[in-house]
């Protein structure tokens, strides 16, 4: 029978399990006018990716190239925000609209936080084995 390796966790990273990821696509585009409004509720953990593919049903001229505009997000909020900041999304969005993208909400298994030292990184103790 396998057995799951053990893995060496760093002491001081601190990881926490309270943590959801809300993603989805944009089939027109958008995160550029999203992300500012994620940033200003004060959500940092916000990232997007330019999408290319072929559309599916739509009629195309040879040689000629569409406009393919689909970007998709990941955003990584604390679970008390996640309902309200799906909601936001869902409607600055007008994903309630046929054709405008889709949106997902998934508890994260965990996740660390992200802390810099006060005093720069000489006051870090060194990684021992």
């Amino acid at each position: 029978m396998a057995t799951a390796p053990v893995l060496n966790r760093d002491p001081r990273v601190e990881i926490v399990d309270y943590t959801w990821l809300i993603s989805g696509v944009l089939y027109h585009g958008g995160t550029d006018k999203l992300v500012p409004q994620l940033q200003s509720r004060g959500i940092n953990e916000v990232y997007f990716h330019n999408v290319a593919g072929t559309p599916i049903g739509k009629k195309t001229v040879a040689g000629v190239a569409e406009s393919f505009d689909v970007e998709e997000f990941f955003v990584v909020v604390a679970a008390d925000q996640a309902e309200n900041i799906f909601d936001f999304i869902f409607h600055f969005c007008e994903l309630d609209t046929p054709n405008q993208g889709m949106i997902r909400l998934n508890k994260l298994s965990h996740s660390t936080v992200h802390k810099l030292p006060e005093n720069g990184a000489d006051d870090m103790d060194p990684i021992e084995d």
